[in-house]
């Protein structure tokens, strides 16, 4: 005699859901479009290396609010963001980079100045968006011997800088460039050279989170990605779209 088992034998196993979040102004590596989803190469990235059976929840906040919950573990996942001790006082960072992310200084075209070291800036009023760091020694050097202020986001300080407010903005090249290509009024706006620093950003998990089993594969797959020049080629991708018809990005 055959003796069907209940369907409960069958149910498929509830998929694993990790939540994540990021910076909600900082394209073109990622961008919020609404109160619960951004856009990016960070998005594109991590729908690239999600393991089997997971499924990725995004939570939308001010970038500082976001490292606080991640902090007291209720968020699972942070996406790509700079290597600090810190922050790994409260973060597992995924060993393999995400992307590369140099930091650059930006000025406007008549108030240009000639940049051969960190020591150039003394003097000067900056800006920098809160949350963020530079990596390399210059968060120490800044904030010992420099006089920067803090804004909400990127667009405040490109404002700041637009109306002569600073004298220059220290942000991320490629984030900076999006708003330059994107902003007609923007134009006047250009990067000093040599970079602040060229350090890379990285996935990293809350250490508070029931996910940290998940780090080894997903390091596994950043290697092989970048292996095939992927987050490079996304990179480009999103910074092209920028310059073309800017996305609309929602800041909560």
């Amino acid at each position: 005699m055959l003796f069907c088992l209940p369907w409960l034998a069958f149910a498929q196993p509830e998929p694993v859901v990790v939540t994540y979040s990021t910076n909600p102004g900082y394209p073109p590596y990622h961008w919020a479009v609404s109160a619960s989803a951004f856009d990016g190469a960070s998005i594109e990235l991590l729908e690239l290396i999600r393991p089997a059976g997971v499924t990725f929840k995004a939570l939308v906040y001010p970038w500082k609010r976001a490292l606080a919950l991640a902090a007291d573990g209720q968020i699972d996942m942070l996406l790509s963001l700079r290597k600090t001790p810190e922050r790994e006082e409260f973060l597992n960072f995924v060993p393999h980079r995400a992307f590369a992310n140099p930091i650059a200084v930006f000025v406007r075209e008549d108030r240009r100045f000639r940049f051969g070291n960190w020591n150039t800036l003394q003097g000067r009023q900056g800006g920098y968006s809160a949350g963020d760091t530079f990596g390399g020694g210059f968060d120490e050097y800044w904030r010992l011997n420099l006089t920067m202020e803090g804004a909400p986001s990127m667009e405040n300080n490109f404002r700041k800088l637009l109306l002569g407010r600073i004298d220059y903005f220290v942000t991320g090249y490629y984030t900076g460039m999006t708003y330059v290509q994107s902003h007609p009024d923007a134009g006047v706006i250009s990067a000093l050279q040599p970079m602040i620093s060229d350090q890379p950003i990285h996935f990293a998990f809350s250490k508070k989170s029931a996910h940290l089993g998940l780090i080894a594969e997903i390091n596994r797959k950043l290697e092989e990605l970048d292996r095939k020049g992927v987050p490079d080629a996304l990179l480009k991708k999103h910074l092209e779209r920028f310059a073309g018809t800017p996305p609309i990005i929602r800041l909560p």
